[in-house]
């Protein structure tokens, strides 16, 4: 992005929108003359001529329609038609002149917006902004539009000036007063920080001088600037965004926020760049005359500012804005978040940074509760009479719909047949139970949500041929690549064959074995029955689906199966096109059907490859690291003890002397779980963006916290558990003992003592795990937990506790063994390594103990037999009794 763009896309909301960057001069007085004279010939001047010489609008005498239907129009109606035509389009502009005017002689705010003046009112901004630099009346304005120097020194110091709220000198002005400052004593001279034209404030830009800055631009449209974005642009490299993060996160920006989320920036931010961003200005400090030196506040502005909100909420707390959810859409966001919580029951995976904000962007996205209505719905058709196929599926709250290839009007209830027939609804609700069968319809995917918010399926396999998705070449990519996710992780489509090619090898990674490779194909004998019409077999589900990006050729494919290929190709025809535009629209021909289309961006597939490929974070000698052990250590007295006791091991629970309402509790709890769970402290605007995702208004975030502060009290010295730092951050004081913090204080402690002690602090750690940590969250609930590092450390702890409690005691306490395992497997439901003590243990109490407990382990994995599930434990059980061969109870 080059200078001048930056500059443009740097102006601020409200009146300094009318800054426009100028390479030479200040506009000429002529243009601001003519452009009053505008003005005054159209607001007072037109109205004066269409007076004089047609007089007011004519008024009509009756109203009767017909007669234009019946008769000629004459010419009087249509001069009275323009007539009108001319007074409206007066009143138009005059209302968008008073709106520009009034806002920019204020100097703050944003104008507001006429109805139905887009252009009108653009131009008007022109002509006024243009009439405001001729004199001070300009204010905010004319500074504003003051003349930017491409590359400032000591010697020109003109640049933009909107703190000081001045008109801006000319070129010879600024000449000589840049000289003059030059040749004062230093003691008279204050420094100005620049980068790009733009004036900074003083203590900041004293901070940031030398140091490479990018200043987060305003929205363009439905384009909102993202750190992965500016790392694109300015280091070459999307990923490199966590560096522009670590650069800037916690530092106070100009509104008084604070880079908390690294996807939670505000236009115009201040962020301090690596120095490998060369197309970056640096911060510049100019020497110039001194300011005028700040009025003394009078007594009422004194006054007025004792009565601010407490330190800490501030008067820069600001609605809560809805956040930018990914495009991925709702139905595949709760696939991939069943396709997580499946994943981590099986291991405790580390925390992943650059995933982390991801993941919470799922929970938030997900629409779980129409996934398993959908799911429940389609794995019940067979049951239906002549087990309908529908080759689209629309799903909102409300009801369920499937459209028919003809027309079926007899729908068994709870159906019912609209439109003749070809479409079949069910009220939500009245789905039925959800059954482990295979769906007949495993190639529906999701193409997009309508505006009304119904998200629209389609299956793939009915097409009868080639889907091409043309359009957006970049949109395009994203739109397979989505579709290709979503057959591999929906439940309805778990026994779908899909290959994919011309596809990202990052999009493989995360896909892993559900995405073959045509090559992989070629050694695969034909399914078995297709093709046969003997077979009774439903061509449907044997449907092998291929789905090809970046207009790749499609590679010969071994025969024997039937295909449905989806692929990006611009120039060719498909039995079915979904054409996508720049701005995510979808038009799928000839269904007749347009979406906001669901799309799977390299940022997110990025993200995601780090999300089910984690890295475990481990000691040498093998174990997870007790993260910050509270000093000094507590103990399980000292959460007894406390005066406001905090539980996350498990269900939340916050236990205080004070009272609640009781319809508010869970939202206060989520909320001193949330302050408890951010030690370092967290700013009241970030607060409210993990409790409320999607919005919430300033005065309700305030009001929470301030709740909250009431129910959890004060402590002996009358200072309130809910106190700000000196930066504003909300923390929580002494008296509040969190269990979290004393589990990792027994077990750091443990790792430092003799083998009789360590058995007996771990066996106390243990007893404090109630399940996995927030086990109660409510769908919706506690989302922000994906983004706590705590919540994967606790896992790994607890497992590691567990197994090594049971190396301790095992031999010498079974039952005590027996006990931990339970409580690891409680967080960690599939952890091989616990099921292995698990089985040991069993081994010892007779061949028949270790078959039931080999049952209940392949029922909890749903797997057949034990290599399903882990290579080494199906070792381990051969050892311990050759020959014994359990296989899995049919349900």
């Amino acid at each position: 992005m080059t200078t001048a763009s930056i500059r443009r896309r740097a102006q601020a909301a409200g009146p300094q929108r009318f800054q426009a960057p100028v390479h030479s001069a200040r506009p000429p007085v002529w243009r601001s003359l003519l452009s009053g004279l505008v003005l005054a010939a159209v607001i007072i001047g037109l109205p004066a001529a269409l007076l004089a010489t047609v007089g007011p609008p004519p008024l009509p005498t009756g109203v009767d329609v017909s007669v234009l239907f019946t008769q000629a129009v004459s010419f009087d109606v249509v001069v009275g038609v323009l007539i009108w035509v001319l007074y409206l389009a007066w009143l138009q502009f005059t209302v968008c002149a008073l709106v520009e005017a009034a806002s920019a002689i204020k100097g703050h705010g944003v104008p507001g917006h006429v109805p139905l003046s887009g252009g009108m009112q653009s131009l008007v901004r022109r002509l006024i902004a243009s009439v405001l630099l001729l004199g001070a009346v300009s204010g905010p304005v004319a500074a504003a539009a003051a003349p930017v120097v491409e590359e400032p020194t000591p010697a020109v110091a003109v640049s933009q000036d909107v703190s000081s709220q001045q008109p801006a000198a000319d070129d010879s002005q600024a000449d000589g007063a840049a000289t003059a400052s030059q040749g004062a004593d230093s003691d008279h001279q204050y420094m100005r920080y620049m980068v790009n034209g733009v004036e900074l404030d003083q203590e900041i830009g004293a901070q940031l001088v030398g140091q490479r800055v990018y200043i987060v631009q305003p929205p363009e449209g439905r384009y909102h600037d993202n750190l992965w974005d500016i790392a694109e642009r300015n280091l070459g490299e999307g990923r490199a965004y966590s560096q522009i993060y670590d650069l800037n996160a916690g530092r106070a920006q100009p509104d008084g926020g604070s880079l908390e989320l690294a996807r939670l920036i505000q236009p115009g931010w201040l962020l301090v760049m690596p120095e490998s961003a060369t197309s970056v200005a640096r911060v510049e400090a100019i020497p110039t005359t001194p300011a005028p030196a700040p009025a003394a506040p009078t007594p009422q502005q004194q006054q007025e500012e004792g009565n601010h909100i407490p330190a800490g909420l501030g008067q820069d707390l600001r609605d809560v804005a809805p956040v930018q959810m990914p495009a991925i859409g709702s139905l595949l966001a709760a696939s991939l978040v069943s396709v997580l919580v499946a994943r981590r029951r099986w291991l405790a995976g580390a925390f992943n940074e650059d995933s982390a904000e991801l993941e919470r962007l799922l929970r938030v996205g997900a629409d779980e509760s129409r996934s398993r209505r959908l799911d429940a719905v389609l794995r019940s058709l067979d049951d239906l009479p002549g087990s309908p196929r529908p080759y689209a599926v629309a799903i909102d709250d409300d009801a369920c719909y499937l459209r028919m290839a003809r027309p079926l009007p007899d729908a068994p209830a709870p159906w019912r047949a609209q439109q003749e027939g070809m479409t079949w609804a069910l009220r939500a609700g009245q789905e039925p139970p959800l059954k482990d069968r295979p769906c007949p319809l495993p190639g529906l995917v999701t193409v997009g949500r309508t505006p009304e918010g119904a998200d629209i399926l389609i299956d793939l396999a009915f097409a009868d041929g080639d889907v091409i998705v043309t359009g957006d070449p970049a949109m395009a990519a994203e739109v397979v690549s989505a579709l290709a996710l979503e057959l591999c992780t929906n439940p309805w489509s778990r026994d779908a064959d899909v290959v994919g090619t011309g596809l990202s090898a990052t999009l493989h990674g995360v896909a892993g074995r559900r995405l073959q490779t045509p090559e992989s194909l070629m050694g695969q004998a034909a399914l078995p029955g297709v093709g046969g019409v003997l077979t009774g077999r439903r061509p449907e589900t044997q449907t092998t689906f291929m789905l090809i990006g970046n207009g790749a050729t499609p590679p010969p494919l071994p025969p024997g199966r039937s295909y449905a290929l989806v692929r990006t190709d611009s120039n060719r025809q498909g039995r079915w096109t979904i054409e996508i535009d720049a701005s995510g629209t979808a038009r799928i021909f000839p269904l007749g059907i347009m979406v906001t289309a669901s799309r799977a961006t390299e940022a997110e597939i990025a993200a995601l490859e780090g999300l089910f490929a984690p890295v475990e974070e481990t000691h040498d000698d093998g174990r997870p690291p007790v993260p910050d052990p509270p000093m000094p250590p507590l103990a399980i007295a000292a959460l007894r003890a406390a005066s406001v006791r905090i539980q996350v091991l498990g269900n939340t629970l916050v236990e205080t002397a004070g009272a609640v309402d009781q319809a508010r509790r869970s939202i206060l709890t989520e909320a001193a779980v949330c302050v408890a769970l951010h030690p370092e402290g967290i700013r009241p605007s970030i607060l409210g963006a993990m409790l409320w995702p999607l919005g919430a208004t300033a005065d309700v975030v305030g009001a929470t916290v301030e709740r909250l502060r009431s129910w959890l009290g004060q402590d002996s010295q009358g200072a309130p558990h809910l106190r700000e730092d000196a930066e504003g951050r909300l923390v929580l004081g002494p008296g509040v003992v969190l269990d979290w913090d004393v589990l990792r204080s027994l077990l750091d402690s443990s790792r430092r003592c003799a083998p009789q002690q360590e058995v007996e602090l771990l066996t106390e750690a243990l007893r404090l795990v109630r399940g996995p940590m927030v086990s109660d969250a409510a769908e919706g609930h506690y989302t922000w937990l994906a983004r706590v590092r705590a919540a994967r450390q606790f896992d790994a702890l607890v497992v590691d506790a567990a197994h090594r409690l049971v190396e301790l005691i095992g031999d010498t306490d079974p039952d005590g063994a027996a006990t931990a395992i339970a409580t690891g497997l409680q967080v960690v439901e599939l952890d091989q390594g616990l099921w292995r003590d698990r089985l040991r243990l069993a081994s010892r109490r007779g061949r028949g103990e270790l078959e039931q407990e080999i049952r209940i382990l392949l029922d909890a994995a749903g797997a057949d037999d034990l290599d399903q599930i882990d290579p080494a434990t199906a070792a381990l059980v051969e050892d311990l009794s050759p020959g014994l061969s359990v296989g899995r109870r049919p349900a």
